[in-house]
């Protein structure tokens, strides 16, 4: 298969490579690992709404960040090479991390993984970031109620800011309203043109002022 025809099976943005899933590579290691199992099959859009919206509304460089519901990691490496993150890639599903160190090694640099569900983070796992960010990982009503958990232990912890992407399911309208009355939330819709053309939803949860 030629480089040009091989360039429609994956995606740039930021300086990054991201793999489609119909990507040659991504399909061996579907015959020699297995496929993920819970829904992380692809890189979702919303990772690239929320790299588009730190673009224009960064965090501080050097911070530590988790990134729940990582999947395949591209907000984990956008924020490893934009901020020098030192990120925490964190899913429910083992599965993913095969190609989450992929994409790692296709853009030279490491992820860290870490198998845990959302109300597996207590509030000590907690304390040791700065920041938390998701994208897509709020689509069912259990998942909202495990992030109000998360984001009460979160401020609790230290944590300073919570940012979660979002096409715009019920469960995330349903937390981002329970996050604005809590704790002064702001919900931003925000639209791409590239890598995908895709509108998302970000909600900004500041917990605790530098």
């Amino acid at each position: 298969m030629s480089k040009n025809s091989l360039s429609r099976h994956q995606m740039s943005a930021h300086g990054l490579t991201f793999l489609k899933a119909s990507h040659p590579v991504i399909k061996t290691l579907k015959y020699s690992v297995g496929d993920a199992n819970l829904h992380g099959n692809k890189v979702w859009d919303s990772s690239f709404v929320l790299m588009d919206y730190l673009l224009i509304d960064p965090i501080p460089k050097e911070r530590v960040v988790f990134d729940i519901g990582c999947g395949w990691g591209p907000t984990s490496l956008f924020l490893m090479n934009q901020f020098k993150s030192r990120v925490m890639s964190i899913d429910a599903d083992d599965s993913v991390e095969p190609y989450l160190q992929l994409h790692g090694e296709l853009n030279e640099l490491k992820p860290v993984f870490w198998q845990r569900k959302i109300k597996q983070l207590k509030t000590a796992d907690l304390s040791m970031a700065d920041t938390v960010v998701g994208g897509d990982i709020c689509f069912w009503d259990s998942l909202g109620d495990e992030w109000k958990t998360l984001i009460k232990r979160a401020k609790k912890a230290g944590v300073r800011q919570i940012l979660i992407a979002d096409p715009g399911r019920q469960p995330f309208y349903d937390l981002a309203d329970w996050a604005v009355k809590k704790h002064n939330a702001e919900l931003w819709e925000h639209d791409i043109t590239k890598p995908v053309k895709a509108t998302s939803y970000v909600l900004d949860i500041p917990l605790n002022a530098e």
